[in-house]
């Protein structure tokens, strides 16, 4: 016979959760329980954890699933998927604001930072992350938003954004919705344009990262642009 309080079991997680002050002992079944624990406030939500990680395969994956995909698990209604997609955007939303703390010679912070700009984006945007003397980013802007995908680049607009940014190192990034971060030759045309309209005026292009659904992609680090372009 099945339970129908499972408030012993949900003590007892919320125990463990306040002792070790980490999800670091939780399995990511276990961090999803507890997370549907505000929206089903009784019943057992350990099938549903299991049922949404064998359809997304873990939990990163089952934050970056859309409203639409959450749903077609079973008994997740729209209150549960909407539950999930906040705290993505939270979590990213916490991420963003650590401006000024990101060091771009750490390569895989740096990655994960710009990702976070584009999480759950649906149309292509351009944003420039300027770099202050410190080698830090010092501020994020929007340079140009487009279709589902494509993006045209202000030249305008994006000096107006660096030089008054004060700063002489910049990072682009785009990303390409609902496909792989392969970089287009039309990608790789724009970037070589823009590095040199910006070296004209002193100013360096570090890199360009293209956000996909299977990860970012440092043009740089796979040789397609070079400081001498």
């Amino acid at each position: 016979m099945q339970q129908a309080d499972h408030s012993g079991h949900r003590q007892r997680m919320r125990e463990r959760l306040r002792k070790s002050n980490s999800l670091d002992s939780f399995a990511e079944h276990e961090i999803l329980e507890m997370l549907l624990f505000y929206v089903f406030p009784r019943g057992n939500t350990n099938d549903i954890a299991h049922r949404l990680l064998v359809r997304f395969g873990s939990l990163k994956g089952v934050l970056c699933a859309s409203e639409e995909e959450l749903l077609q698990v079973k008994d997740m209604g729209s209150s549960a998927a909407i539950a999930i997609k906040f705290f993505d955007m939270f979590t990213n939303y916490v991420k963003r604001q650590e401006i000024g703390a990101v060091d771009v010679r750490d390569y895989g912070r740096t990655i994960e930072y710009v990702s976070t700009f584009f999480a759950g984006e649906k149309k292509e945007k351009v944003k420039i992350f300027c770099v202050n003397s410190s080698c830090r980013i010092q501020s994020v802007t929007d340079a140009a938003r487009g279709a589902d995908s494509s993006v045209l680049v202000d030249f305008k607009e994006l000096t107006k954004t660096v030089l008054n940014s004060g700063c002489s190192v910049i990072i682009i990034a785009h990303n390409h919705p609902g496909a792989a971060n392969t970089p287009s030759q039309e990608d790789i045309a724009v970037t070589r344009k823009i590095m040199n309209y910006l070296r004209m005026l002193d100013i360096t292009v570090l890199d360009h990262f293209i956000v996909g659904e299977n990860g970012t992609l440092s043009m740089r680090s796979c040789g397609l642009i070079h400081s001498e372009e």
